[in-house]
């Protein structure tokens, strides 16, 4: 651009510098100040711009000849007053040499952010003053979006329902580099040999912040507490998870991923999936901002070993039905070829015993039959219908005896202990029960087996034997289907059917089924429901 009219027209500048004729002096400021990368002005001590080189002509939208700009106009209102002030600072000899910031005005009337400096300039005895403008606008642009996504990361992390920490790793970054220094070159054996040093190295962690997911995992009230809880965390799992995390990291590693059992600050243990994730800068770890997400997976671990439990019970199921079923359907199968085959060989009450076996082998797999059928309904209720009424107790239990005599179930008949009792009941359900728990003392108790029924304080039937008895802990289980007792002596049944289901009748006639262990005796009790009109 020219400068303004008539004054000082040997500053002139005009896009590219012509040419010098022979002789003549060289032009002020030359190709230097005209094709510089700022912006750059030089004013008058009216503020008038004398010159403009070509950014400075492009930032603010200037004509390059003839017209006459003054400064002032070039700024917003705002800040207009404070930059004239600094710039009179700067004729009066005092450099404007640290950025002042400024609002300006550009080509299209937008406004910009820009920053100052400026120097006097003394040319043919007159004060000049240069100026230099640096434009803001993508470094506030770049500000702004950095701001917007930190604010985007800390609502992400705040709001995370995962439990997020961010940790700066990075005097554990110096200790990697010192031993590298000396020649250690596997962290996983250097560890080994100086145990002492992981947890010098956990100590430099520093915390930076945590999310709301984090402090409520941890039942903290404040980043203090968790800082504080850190040693106090120290299980030898919590330490192995810190020594693969560094040992990962030591090797270039950017991610890591470990389970363990961790504990919160009222020291209750959970199990928890830790995994660390650091990012990259320049194409390496940057270890000053380590993101380290917890979660609790106590629940789907136990969720995960009840599956492997079932898993493993269905095998167990099926190798022991396998051989229930096979054990009286081989009788049956071996006596009736065996009585077929040599019919006219046996007398008629050798006949007649063999016909007795293969029967109760029969009574044996229609009883497993109908138990496994029974245990697949979804409702015992709506898949065998009860139909209670008043009878004598005792004169049932006696008739579920002799079933149990005639079936071969038992070899003697148990001793019954009675007083005259009326139930109100499903008298034949109340006998299926009976003999489950009959045959289950026979097979599985001591030697003794004896019934007693009871009035009070509600009408009963205990099953007692003298066996060895069962755990504690598994009083309640045995009444869940497919279980066992632990130890194949003290089985309960073989296929865990029976006391399941008889226990679901007794609660589907409104009753109860229970067990206990006391003096020296295995005791089944089956209470029922009072018949009120007796």
């Amino acid at each position: 651009m020219t400068l303004a009219s008539g004054k000082k027209q040997n500053l002139q500048v005009v896009g590219a510098p012509e040419a010098v004729e022979p002789g003549e002096p060289p032009r002020p400021f030359g190709s230097f100040f005209v094709y510089a990368v700022e912006s750059m002005l030089v004013l008058d001590d009216e503020f008038t711009v004398l010159a403009a080189n070509l950014a400075a002509q492009e930032l603010f939208g200037l004509a390059p000849d003839g017209v006459e700009y003054e400064f002032p106009t070039l700024l917003t209102d705002g800040c207009r007053e404070s930059v004239l002030r600094s710039l009179a600072s700067a004729f009066g000899g005092t450099p404007l040499t640290a950025p002042a910031a400024m609002s300006c005005r550009g080509r299209d009337g937008s406004e910009f952010s820009a920053r100052v400096l400026a120097h006097r300039i003394v040319h043919g005895g007159e004060d000049l003053l240069g100026v230099v403008i640096q434009d803001q606008s993508e470094a506030v642009a770049a500000l702004e979006f950095y701001r917007r996504e930190q604010e985007l990361y800390e609502t992400l992390f705040n709001l995370s329902p995962i439990a997020l920490r961010e940790e700066d790793f990075t005097a554990v970054a110096s200790w990697f580099a010192r031993l590298r220094r000396q020649g250690t070159t596997d962290l996983a054996s250097y560890l080994d040999g100086n145990p002492g040093h992981l947890m010098d190295a956990i100590g430099t962690i520093k915390t930076v912040r945590v999310n709301r997911a984090m402090v409520e995992l941890m039942g903290a009230m404040t980043l203090a507490d968790l800082d504080s809880h850190r040693r106090d965390e120290m299980t030898d799992e919590v330490l192995a998870s810190f020594r693969d995390e560094f040992v990962a990291l030591f090797e270039g590693g950017t991610s890591h991923e470990s389970e363990f059992v961790g504990l919160n600050l009222s020291g209750e243990p959970f199990e928890c999936l830790l995994k660390l994730s650091v990012q990259s800068r320049d194409g390496q770890p940057d270890l000053s901002r380590v993101i380290v997400a917890i979660q609790d997976v106590t629940e789907v671990r136990a969720y995960q070993r009840t599956l492997e439990s079932l898993i493993a019970g269905k095998d167990r199921f099926v190798a022991s039905i396998s051989h229930e079923l096979r054990t009286p359907l081989s009788a049956v199968m071996g006596l009736s070829q065996e009585l077929n085959e040599m019919w006219d060989d046996f007398e008629p009450d050798e006949a007649r015993e063999l016909m007795g076996l293969i029967a109760r082998g029969a009574c044996d797999l229609a009883s497993l039959v109908a138990d496994l059928l029974l245990a697949a309904q979804p409702e015992v209720e709506e898949a065998v219908p009860a139909a209670p009424e008043s009878f004598d107790l005792v004169a049932n239990v006696n008739r579920a005896v002799d079933d149990c005599l005639i079936a071969g179930d038992v070899t003697s008949r148990p001793v019954v202990h009675a007083a005259e009792v009326y139930c109100r009941a499903d008298p034949q359900r109340v006998r299926q029960i009976i003999r489950n728990l009959v045959i289950n003392a026979a097979r599985y108790g001591g030697d003794s087996v004896e019934l007693r029924v009871v009035a009070e304080p509600q009408p009963a039937v205990l099953v007692l034997d003298d066996g060895p008895g069962i755990p504690v802990a598994e009083w309640d289980r045995i009444f869940d289907p497919y279980q066992q007792v632990s130890g194949n002596d003290s089985a309960r049944g073989a296929l865990g059917l029976g006391l399941a289901i008889s226990r679901q009748l007794a609660e589907m006639m409104d009753g109860d089924l229970s067990y206990h262990y006391r003096g020296g005796k295995s005791i089944f009790t089956l209470a029922l429901p009072r018949d009120e009109k007796q």
